[in-house]
Formats: C-alpha cells, sequence, structure tokens
C-alpha cells in the first residue's frame, strides 16, 4: 500500500499516524544502537520509517543498508530522505536513478 493511501485511511478513520526518522550513525556502537531502537519502537505501529541520506552522500551506502534492512527484516514501509546539501546536480541524479 503506498504510503499516501496510509495516510489517507488513518485519516478517514480519524486515526492518528506517525512516522519515525533516523540518521546514519557513525560508529558500529551507534549502529548497533539504532538498530536496538529501531527494533523497540517499531513495536509502536507506526506508518511509515525515514532514514536520512547524509549531506552529499556522506552516508549513501549506510543509509540504503539501514533502509534496506528497516523494510525487509523488520518489516515496516521505509522511505529514505534525501538531503541535497552539498551536491551537485550530476551527482543528484545519479542517485536518484
Amino acid at each position: 500500500m503506498k504510503l499516501i493511501d496510509k495516510i489517507r485511511t488513518s485519516t478517514e478513520e480519524g486515526k492518528p499516524f506517525y512516522s519515525f526518522e533516523y540518521f546514519p550513525p557513525k560508529t558500529v556502537p551507534g549502529l548497533e544502537n539504532l538498530y536496538d531502537r529501531i527494533e523497540r519502537m517499531s513495536k509502536l505501529s507506526p506508518i511509515f520509517l525515514d532514514i536520512t541520506w547524509g549531506a552529499g552522500g556522506s552516508t549513501a551506502d549506510l543509509s540504503l543498508e539501514i533502509a534496506s534492512n528497516m523494510q525487509n527484516l523488520i518489516g515496516l514501509e521505509t522511505q529514505m530522505h534525501l538531503t541535497c546539501t552539498k551536491m551537485s546536480r550530476a551527482n543528484l541524479i545519479d542517485v536518484l536513478a
């Protein structure tokens, strides 16, 4: 189901909805902590999770890995928040492709 449909359904039913946004950590212990938090917070049934793509693509590979794990291992709808700061037009086009 598309996110807009989940939002629309919740709105029509008068149910509140929310999501959680996470930032990629810079250390291995930080990554372990993040996965622990995501697992615990996912029990609150957000309609989706969001992982921020680092400015200029600084955490691109890690962001993709985390997004994949949130979607495929934890089983929650996940989107990536693309931060275009310090990103050239050519790099942005590559990322979107």
